[in-house]
């Protein structure tokens, strides 16, 4: 089955859902897109150098552990 065929199938399947599930549907595209966006900008973070080693945060915080 090529591209366009599979998404026709699923305008198909979107358009019969019931309104609570297109509910559902905006609420996991709205956390899948959130998660991206955060998982994006923890990656600039780590491109800019602004983390801090594993083994410094454990002698950081090694009194509450």
């Amino acid at each position: 089955m090529n591209l366009e065929s599979r998404k026709y199938q699923i305008i198909e399947r979107v358009m019969n859902l019931s309104e609570e599930e297109v509910d559902h549907l905006e609420n996991i595209l709205s956390s899948e897109s959130a998660l991206s966006q955060s998982l994006d900008f923890s990656l600039q973070q780590v491109a800019d150098g602004r983390t801090t080693p594993h083994q410094e945060v454990k002698k950081r915080y090694e009194k509450w552990l």
